[in-house]
């Protein structure tokens, strides 16, 4: 018989499990939880517990996977879900609350969501064009292309952090700090701006959070007739446009704040030209050497012995 996650103390209420599970991720000391971070695990899990049969108290795991196979959610949206409730189960059953782990069991979702989506050049040309009338979301998208930054690290930025050659991101994903080489197009357009915030909300000029970025974009996006658009698309083609100019993925990760290669290459398209170009250099190789010529300057052909 499948088990599933029971609580060793039936009386305690799921609200005060959950609670205590936003403190430990807020008291962290090595800084891992961004605050957004806490706020969207916090939502998830509140819904998930409304929304499971007997709550997250006492759950099969094919519960979950039903949960999670929600198909209003894009494939992205189960990815990171499935990530908040693996986290907060790992933890409860750490501590003690929970007698199972009902998500080992289960695998992480993918699918076609997670190819990366830089945008084309007629998307980015027009989402400048029809943005000029919202300082918000030009310079989000001027930071998001020319910095690669996410949602959060735009909300926290300040124009203290910005000089003619880098732009200083002080908090991270994971609280690590990054720097940026600041490209000539995005100095133009912040070494004007006030000290204090970058960005702020257009109804009161209130400095935004990364939450209200990523709660108001969509309408923005589906007002200028681009509604396919969103946030992480333009780190997408931040990373894409260093990867099609042949930038070192180690330069490429360091920009993107990503702890491994590996991550990085997920966020850049490799495109057919870039693919062509690859196949050309292996056809000139193999050319040079059918007709007894060495490459001047690549690597040794070894000798046969």
């Amino acid at each position: 018989m499948v088990e599933s996650s029971t609580l060793r103390e039936p009386s305690c209420r799921m609200e005060q499990i959950i609670a205590a599970h936003l403190a430990w991720m807020a008291q962290d000391e090595e800084g891992h939880f961004l605050p957004i971070s806490i706020a969207a695990r916090a939502r998830l899990l509140n819904h998930a517990h409304r929304s499971l049969p007997r709550g997250l108290g006492d759950v099969y795991s094919h519960e979950l996977k039903a949960y999670l196979h929600n198909p209003d959610w894009s494939d992205w949206t189960r990815h990171t879900y499935f990530a908040h409730l693996a986290g907060f189960y790992a933890w409860g059953c750490r501590v003690g609350w929970f007698t199972l782990d009902p998500m080992a069991g289960l695998r992480c979702p993918t699918g076609k969501d997670f190819l990366p989506k830089p945008l084309t050049t007629t998307e980015l040309t027009l989402a400048l064009h029809r943005s000029t009338h919202s300082p918000l979301w030009y310079t989000c998208i001027l930071l998001g292309v020319g910095a690669g930054l996410r949602a959060a690290e735009m909300a926290a930025l300040r124009r203290e952090d910005i000089n003619d050659e880098y732009l200083h991101v002080r908090r991270g994903k994971g609280g690590k700090p990054r720097i940026v080489a600041i490209c000539p197009v995005l100095w133009a357009h912040l070494q004007h701006h006030p000290s204090g915030p970058v960005l702020h909300r257009p109804a009161n000029e209130r400095p935004v959070t990364g939450a209200f970025l990523s709660r108001s974009q969509q309408a923005h996006w589906r007002s200028i007739g681009l509604p396919q658009i969103h946030l992480h698309r333009l780190r997408h083609t931040f990373a894409t446009v260093m990867y099609e100019a042949d930038a070192d993925p180690l330069v490429i990760r360091d920009l993107m704040g990503h702890a491994s290669v590996a991550t990085t290459q997920g966020y850049a398209l490799v495109s057919g030209r870039k693919r062509g170009r690859a196949v050309a250099a292996v056809d000139v190789l193999l050319s040079a050497l059918s007709h007894g010529h060495r490459p001047a300057d690549d690597w040794p052909v070894p000798h046969a012995a």
